[in-house]
């Protein structure tokens, strides 16, 4: 079952309280911060985390780093991999992706999923997707983008419960301290295409949950709903001039 991605959102960025706007302002800075703050220890947002296990063997579908980066206490998580070389599956040529999570714990209580794996344990919980992050084989952000339910092996919620999540995802990590503030900001930063997709990807379930009603959320023929390019300098000068309006 094929369906189109929705992509590159227009986002009215003068729209925007000035409130949101420091907020992303600040997540900028914060990202640049960190950049800086690698280059001067040598270090590099996902070089290290690949590096945590055998820098000249990449393998697909393995996890970076072994066993993931996660807390409990503040209920996030996060690890990259790759899926396969099939462009089919993404129409950009990436290297790999960051996911991000926060456990359902932090769901609030009534709110009814959209699809749930084949066998959840209601006593252990899980884990709610937030977005992923895609990187070019240069080691650059490309691409944000949501995924169907199977990807992630996620208890899938409504984007509305997720937007509220994306505030919770924070966690304490020293060996990976650099790359989780990089994740944070960039979840601050592209904040407003990050609801956007998340909406838009909850229409793509809803097309596919009326041709299959059974099995929308584990057609694996369908991996990515919506997504959006990651372009810093764009978004900063967007923050910039809505700001100055």
């Amino acid at each position: 079952m094929n369906i189109p991605i929705r992509e590159n959102p227009t986002i009215d960025f003068k729209a925007l309280s000035r409130e949101r706007l420091l907020a992303m302002q600040s997540a900028a800075d914060d990202m640049i911060a960190v950049l800086e703050e690698a280059a001067e220890q040598q270090k590099h947002i996902l070089i290290d985390v690949l590096n945590a296990t055998a820098p000249d063997a990449f393998t697909q579908w393995q996890h970076y780093p072994p066993g993931d980066v996660h807390d409990r206490e503040k209920g996030a998580l996060w690890f990259y991999h790759a899926h396969s070389d099939d462009v089919s599956e993404r129409p950009w040529n990436e290297h790999g992706h960051f996911h991000m999570f926060v456990y359902t714990e932090h769901v609030e209580e009534g709110i009814e999923p959209i699809a749930l794996p084949p066998e959840p344990d209601f006593e252990l919980g899980g884990l709610c997707h937030l977005v992923a992050i895609s990187f070019d084989p240069a080691g650059t952000p490309m691409q944000v983008f949501t995924v169907n339910r199977w990807v992630a092996q996620e208890w899938q919620y409504p984007a509305e419960e997720v937007i509220r999540l994306l505030g919770l995802f924070d966690l304490d990590n020293k060996e990976f301290a650099l790359t989780t503030k990089w994740l944070v900001a960039a979840l601050k930063l592209f904040r407003p295409q990050i609801e956007w997709s998340l909406r838009e990807r909850d229409k793509a379930i809803a097309l596919l949950r009326e041709k299959d009603p059974e099995g929308f959320s584990e057609d694996e023929d369908v991996e990515v709903l919506s997504s959006f390019p990651f372009d810093l300098g764009t978004q900063i000068e967007a923050i910039e001039e809505a700001l100055q309006n």
